[in-house]
């Protein structure tokens, strides 16, 4: 088994790595990249370490028993513990944020040469690193919010690396902003479980959650979904992560595909049995929302021309699969497609990466043809596609038919919406592929200026088709980890006894008709955007009031932007705030300045500077105060 220090070291061991570079490795660039990797490295074999002894235990996926710290402790009111928990799904998930994050940082080594930044994007991404690490290592639910902040705060500091470019610091800015709105309801979701239970510790709060009111679960569940709708990019609060994008692309990969968004995912599912012990209105609520966002997020992805927010929509749309299946009751089939997607969506951003390398752009209407130049970057990022479109058998297709299963036994009506979102998958990214790599090709960014377009278009270097070779390797065949259900048997082992339900039974309808949806996609993809039979400017035509609602973002971001924001909360509230503060708390500060004012000006003026007038003042006032004395002792009064 893993000893406890061990296992602290998987946080501490990039943490530290970070700090390294940031003080003494700001001017050694490629040290500090080679640095970092061999701190991910080491994190990742510990994380191996970790899942072995889960897994090596007498009941696979039961929590290793290691006692929490005491961090302080408040009279009787307050005592706060930290420490760290693995079971079954904190063993997967370290594997996932280690593996991707090590390939990412390794790719990262040519994406990024050259760069001016290049210790400092190092710096940040160890710090991300140790934050989600730290996030799930938590035994603690304080201890795992200081460290959701802090994926926050780094996650705010990649997006916005290239600070210097307006859309970076404004993309970097809203997903801060949006986020805390999350957050906000995280942390009183958190202060009201405490002042109902006085509990912290994860463990505790899951096991007793049956003993709670119903509208203490309530309360406690929306503040957690709350959290995990701002981090997982949940409708409404789903437009802070396409405009991420403006991150290079390799935290693209980590953050917005693989770790920070799957964050919400897994905080649902590490409050699975809370969640369950809720009443069925907060199951409903969770469903539904992600049946709503990926529903959403597939059309947008639909009609995108950038190919990294075609792939932020996707992220979107297949985050909401995730959390619809939480919804139903799919712990596993949510978490297991949380694990294969973190591989095919990381290959499709970094191959969406080497396609920019070369071509200086990612709008796919000035690509094209790429298929004979980048061959390597071409047949990995259609491997990941097929595994995002589910075709069988690749990963995709298994996790992505749990979900649907999981969908048919308990919401005939969200099983619909599973598999209209799987057909407009498949769809999306093969026009993305078709696009991208087949046809000729239109000249890259240059083209947007006249000068005739790239000539030296060529495959990426190692550093980066390396790491885009071994990500296609699980995107074909992790899902085959729960072909005799023992992936879900080692992720049940972190519920209760009541909650594990064993291995679902393969739907035969349910394949069929996943794999139609699937196919027709790819198909339909071929004759619009390749045949055009039809061609795409004439469904355009026909679909215009539907094609301009996807193309405008359901004007979500108006809405946000423009109407609440710049609308509601700056002309509306800024400008009764500004006035509030102009007429009433001004008036009041002004008024006590003129009165104090006018009081020394009086006194000022009782001070002549004349000694005869100080001398008949302090006479008068001696007899004054006799004969107020007299009249007081004498009994004038009373005579």
């Amino acid at each position: 088994m893993i000893p406890e220090a061990a296992a602290w070291l998987i946080y501490f061991v990039p943490l530290t790595a970070a700090g390294v570079i940031a003080v003494f490795l700001r001017n050694r660039p490629l040290d500090a990249g080679r640095l970092m990797i061999g701190a991910i490295g080491v994190s990742w074999l510990l994380a191996l370490w970790a899942l072995n002894s889960v897994l090596s235990g007498d009941h696979p996926g039961e929590s290793i028993g290691y006692d929490p710290h005491h961090w302080v402790t408040i009279g009787t009111a307050l005592d706060v513990s930290f420490g760290i928990n693995i079971d079954g799904l904190t063993g997967v998930m370290l594997v996932v944020v280690t593996s991707v994050a090590l390939l990412v940082q390794i790719y990262s080594t040519g994406y990024m040469h050259g760069d001016g930044g290049y210790y400092r994007y190092f710096a940040y991404m160890g710090l991300f690193c140790s934050s989600m690490l730290g996030l799930v290592l938590a035994s603690s639910l304080l201890q795992l919010f200081i460290f959701w902040e802090l994926v926050g705060v780094s996650s705010y500091l990649l997006i916005g690396f290239w600070f210097d470019r307006p859309s970076a610091a404004a993309a970097a800015k809203k997903a801060f902003i949006v986020t805390r709105f999350g957050d906000f309801g995280f942390m009183l979701g958190i202060i009201f479980i405490w002042t109902q239970t006085g509990e912290f510790d994860i463990a505790t709060l899951n096991a007793n959650a049956k003993e709670l009111s119903a509208g203490v679960l309530a309360g406690f569940s929306l503040g957690l979904f709350a959290g995990a709708v701002g981090k997982s990019a949940q409708f409404p609060l789903h437009v802070w992560l396409p405009d991420a994008m403006e991150g290079p692309t390799p935290v693209s990969a980590l953050i917005h595909a693989a770790t920070m968004v799957a964050a919400g995912v897994y905080l649902i599912a590490r409050f699975f049995p809370a969640f369950e012990a809720a009443p069925p209105y907060v199951h409903t609520i969770v469903a539904y929302t992600g049946a709503i966002t990926a529903l959403m997020a597939a059309t947008i992805g639909l009609v995108a021309t950038d190919v990294k927010r075609v792939l932020a929509y996707s992220t979107i749309s297949q985050l909401g699969y995730m959390v619809m299946a939480l919804g139903l009751g799919g712990y596993v089939a949510a978490i297991f497609h949380l694990f294969t997607h973190a591989f095919f969506k990381a290959l499709l951003f970094l191959g969406s990466g080497s396609v920019n390398h070369a071509t200086g752009t990612f709008d796919m209407r000035l690509m094209g043809g790429l298929r004979s130049h980048m061959p390597i970057t071409f047949w990995t990022f259609v491997i990941g596609s097929l595994s995002l479109a589910g075709v069988f058998p690749l990963a995709g297709f298994w996790s992505k038919d749990e979900i649907l299963i999981t969908a048919l036994d308990n919401d005939p009506v969200l099983f619909v919406v599973g598999v209209s979102v799987a057909f407009m998958t498949a769809l999306y990214m093969f026009r993305a592929i078709i696009l991208t790599f087949l046809g000729a090709y239109k000249g890259g960014e240059s083209s947007a200026h006249g000068d005739g377009g790239h000539h030296s278009l060529h495959e990426s270097p190692l550093s980066m088709v390396a790491p885009l070779v071994i990500l296609a390797v699980p995107a074909i065949a992790i899902g085959w980890v729960n072909l005799g259900g023992g992936f879900g048997h080692l992720l049940e082992g972190a519920l209760p006894e009541a909650l594990r339900h064993g291995h679902h039974e393969a739907s035969s309808l349910v394949i069929v008709v996943s794999t139609v949806a699937a196919l027709a996609g790819i198909a339909s993809a071929f004759a619009i955007y390749y045949a055009r039979m039809p061609a795409p400017e004439v469904i355009r035509a026909r679909l215009a009031p539907l094609h301009m609602l996807a193309e405008r973002k359901y004007f979500m971001d108006i809405i946000a932007e423009d109407i609440l924001v710049r609308g509601v909360l700056y002309r509306g509230f800024c400008r009764v705030s500004e006035l509030f503060d102009t007429y009433v708390v001004d008036f009041a500060v002004n008024m006590v300045g003129r009165v104090t004012r006018i009081a020394s000006e009086v006194a000022r003026r009782s001070t002549m500077g004349q000694q005869q007038a100080y001398s008949s003042l302090l006479l008068a006032g001696v007899i004054g105060a006799v004969v107020m004395l007299f009249a007081l002792t004498g009994n004038l009064m009373e005579r």
